[in-house]
């Protein structure tokens, strides 16, 4: 286990008391940010490591605490922990859909706080190790992947990796960008790096991964492809440009 676990809180009505916050840094955690709306939330789990999250239920947002939930679990795969205030009635059925790590009453003490994460972090450790050792099982058919399948409309069409221009993120959004059009998908743009080849795609901007092969050109700090200039962020652009040779 990491030796500090890195903490989301999402909460609107203060429902871990400040001087638990304070006591939970002092231990082996670290609360890297508190928001307060759900499109916060979404925004800073796209660019931070982030181990868990404790989410506010009642949540008084575009968002509440069970939709918000649903995005963490689908989009980032990460643990969270639901925090319920006592004063309010709660649908026993939403609790169970979301399937949350732990379950914190209002005004939880520092020990209920520290063995939920605890059982938490930990249970999602064994949970994505176990799913390596399957994924390693497998790993002979996913070198015969050469391409993706994306979805438009009600089908899947098959895309060669050699077809795919860039990605680009929009929000919580994913546009990729093809010979054979655009496709859009409600996943992160992170989410997609363990799928693509990374010799041939790489990261050039916090919203863009790009095929190296598909680089006509570049000027500066702008590559071009498919006509479109774009960006490289200072942060990769010697990864980037090493790639490129030039004589």
């Amino acid at each position: 286990m990491k030796s500090k676990i890195r903490i989301l809180i999402v909460e609107d009505e203060y429902v871990i008391d400040e001087g638990i916050l304070c006591c939970l840094n002092d231990l082996d955690y670290e609360i890297v940010k508190t928001v307060y709306h759900s499109k916060s939330a979404l925004k800073y789990l796209v660019n931070a490591e982030i181990d868990i999250v404790l989410i506010d239920v009642n949540l008084n947002d575009d968002l509440n605490g069970f939709q918000l939930a649903e995005i963490i679990k689908c989009e980032f795969r990460i643990p969270f922990i639901f925090l319920i205030s006592t004063d309010r009635q709660i649908c026993i059925e939403k609790l169970t859909e979301t399937n949350p790590s732990v379950i914190v009453l209002q005004n939880p003490t520092l020990n209920q706080i520290h063995f939920s994460l605890i059982l938490a972090v930990t249970n999602n450790e064994k949970l994505n190790s176990s799913l390596g050792e399957n994924k390693e099982e497998n790993s002979s058919l996913d070198q015969l992947n050469n391409c993706l399948f994306l979805k438009k409309n009600n089908h899947f069409e098959r895309v060669n990796f050699e077809e795919i221009f860039w990605l680009r993120a929009e929000n919580n959004y994913t546009v990729i960008h093809t010979t054979k059009g655009d496709y859009l998908y409600s996943t992160v743009l992170k989410k997609f790096t363990a799928k693509l080849p990374g010799n041939q795609f790489v990261r050039i901007h916090r919203s863009y991964i790009v095929n190296v092969t598909k680089i006509d050109g570049f000027e500066g700090k702008m590559v071009m492809i498919d006509g479109q200039p774009i960006t490289v962020a200072k942060t990769y652009y010697n990864n980037v440009f090493d790639l490129l040779h030039t004589v």
